[in-house]
């Protein structure tokens, strides 16, 4: 048994991937226009560690003047506590501008554990909990005043394969602080056209507790995407 599991174990793609993300955005909320969407992720996956990273711009002008201005960027190492690469300890930052809901920079600093309950070809099941800390900086022409507080993240994913070339999945993610919780919801399917070239149809939608004074709690992105891996 434990000789099969190693087995599968080294079937992993260990070493450097990644994917570069492009298409069209649907946006309503604080900013209700389409826009361009554009992503790269890039992952570095060793036995015993992990480091994973994310940016996103989505990005809209029209007669020269800017509608919609979002970026993220994410940095997160995740430490195994075994070659089982089931059970973890990780680290996260986390950043967020977003200057049409008056976001010049939202912070994160998390430190928590996480759990791979299924991963295999057809199911991939993973939860994380963290502590941390956050820090909102708002734009100067809003006149919200900035803050800082402790916080805990909650997120699961889960992801499901219909047949070889289809796959459904599902993130939800919250950052809970007492003075202001965000959370994202993300959901859709990933179509295989070709061996590195994959469509995603997907919908995402978010919710600030506590947004800037005359701006909405809710904003929702209807996506459609060409993914490029490698």
């Amino acid at each position: 048994m434990m000789a099969s599991t190693a087995a599968i174990a080294d079937t992993k793609k260990y070493g450097t991937s990644g994917s570069g993300e492009v298409g069209l955005s649907d946006s309503t909320g604080n900013t209700p226009s389409s826009s361009i969407y554009s992503s790269l992720r890039l992952k570095y996956l060793q036995k015993m560690y992990q480091l994973k990273g994310l940016v996103e711009a989505n990005n809209k002008s029209e007669n020269g003047v800017r509608t919609k201005e979002r970026y993220v960027g994410d940095l997160q190492g995740n430490l195994f506590f075994s070659d089982y690469q089931k059970a973890y300890g990780f680290g996260q930052t986390r950043w967020e501008s977003d200057h049409f809901s008056d976001i010049d920079l939202n912070s994160y600093y998390i430190a928590g554990l996480g759990y791979q309950f299924l991963d295999n070809d057809t199911a991939k099941l993973s939860a994380e909990v963290g502590l941390g800390y956050q820090s909102q900086n708002y734009t100067v022409k809003s006149g919200v005043k900035d803050f800082e507080q402790a916080i805990g993240k909650f997120s699961g994913k889960f992801g499901y394969s219909f047949n070889p070339n289809v796959r459904f999945f599902q993130g939800l993610t919250e950052y809970y602080g007492e003075k202001q919780a965000n959370f994202e919801s993300n959901t859709g399917l990933k179509v295989k056209l070709a061996d590195n070239l994959n469509m995603k149809v997907s919908y995402k939608y978010r919710y600030n507790s506590a947004p800037a004074a005359g701006k909405v709690k809710e904003d929702t992105e209807s996506m459609i995407t060409m993914i490029y891996d490698f």
